[in-house]
């Protein structure tokens, strides 16, 4: 088997607009296709109740995600390994590539890359080297130069600006909803909250949906009312900053409420990725404090140690990276490390604390 193979098939899936059709035969649900890529249910198997879970992109890698899994390094092939075989770590993964091939073709009718090796005409590419260079340079230029629109904090006076009673009910008082700014949008009937930039300047607003049928009424439980790059950003950075430096510590939280509830408990060092797995500029972002800084991950309850660690190696190896893991099982699945209150969370902070590597 050779690494052309692989890319060819990627190519005419593409060509053959097939990746539905593959997700289908994978035995995932709900497929549907959104401008840049399809998405899909996890199969039965997997007890996933979310509609959106599986992605997979249609760039020339099809590079693939499993959101409620933490698993956003794979491609194609590792999706199928994963879905197909049980196929859970990288290793594992890696080893099964050649299986994942040959699932792809059968299903497909791929004849000609089963047996044998199909192999177009050789090409010499000299400067191969030279443009792998060139594009590592620009990505790093990329890194130092993008940010997203920003808004006046006038933005808001659209808005009734008052703390909302569900999350009252979630336990977060009225006076942390306040230094969030926890409103309400009455045109999209959802509780909404601004997003800042690491100069605390505004570059979305978020909202959440106030009925618990979501699902069923296809809505989103949580949508961004100004759309924006939020790869760029670390939700709560401008107020989190002073305390990391201080504790010389960042905890590293999925969601925005887990940063509120986190910060009304005392633990102000923390913010939130605004999803599961961390981009190479948040990474970034948190590195360019220096080495002193100690990382601690702490991801909701239905994320794996390998997802966990998977987010720890963007960290490299010079730096100390702690992941918080519920070894004594305090929380149910899917909760966030803060949903349990406030003595549950610091027993889980104090006792579930790892390193991962140094």
């Amino acid at each position: 088997m050779s690494n052309n193979d692989l890319k060819l098939i990627k190519d005419k899936i593409l060509e053959d607009g097939k990746v539905g059709e593959l997700l289908d035969l994978m035995g995932c649900e709900y497929v549907d296709k959104k401008n840049n890529r399809y998405e899909a249910q996890l199969p039965f198997k997997f007890e996933s109740p979310n509609k959106r879970s599986v992605q997979v992109y249609l760039n020339e890698s099809l590079s693939s995600r499993i959101r409620t899994l933490g698993e956003s390094d794979i491609d194609i092939y590792g999706l199928v390994s994963y879905i197909v075989f049980d196929r859970y770590s990288e290793e594992e993964r890696r080893n099964d590539l050649p299986k994942a091939k040959r699932w792809i073709c059968e299903k497909l009718g791929y004849a000609e890359f089963i047996n044998g090796s199909y192999t177009p005409m050789p090409t010499n590419d000299h400067l191969k080297w030279l443009r792998e260079v060139k594009k590592q340079r620009k990505k790093k230029r990329n890194l130092e130069n993008v940010e997203n629109q920003i808004y006046e904090d006038e933005v808001l006076d659209q808005y009734i600006m008052m703390p909302h009673q569900v999350y009252i009910d979630e336990g977060i008082a009225y006076q942390t909803q306040g230094e969030f700014q926890i409103g309400y949008d009455l045109k999209s009937q959802r509780i909404i909250f601004p997003i800042h930039n690491s100069f605390g300047e505004i570059v979305s607003i978020k909202g959440r949906t106030i009925f618990d049928n979501y699902e069923e009424l296809d809505i989103y439980k949580f949508m961004y009312l100004i759309n924006f790059n939020k790869m760029i950003e670390l939700y709560n950075w401008h107020r989190a900053l002073f305390y990391i430096l201080e504790t010389k510590e960042v905890i590293i939280y999925e969601g925005e409420k887990t940063c509120w509830l986190s910060s009304q408990y005392g633990f102000r060092n923390c913010v939130a990725i605004s999803g599961d797995d961390l981009s190479e500029w948040q990474v970034y972002m948190i590195k360019g404090l220096g080495s002193d800084i100690n990382t601690v991950i702490a991801l909701d309850k239905d994320k794996s140690i390998e997802a966990v660690k998977k987010q720890a190696a963007k960290f490299g190896k010079t730096r100390n990276v702690y992941a918080l893991w519920d070894s004594k099982n305090l929380y149910r699945d899917k909760e966030s490390p803060t949903d349990r209150g406030e003595d549950t969370f610091k027993q889980f902070y104090n006792e579930c604390r790892f390193k991962i590597h140094n």
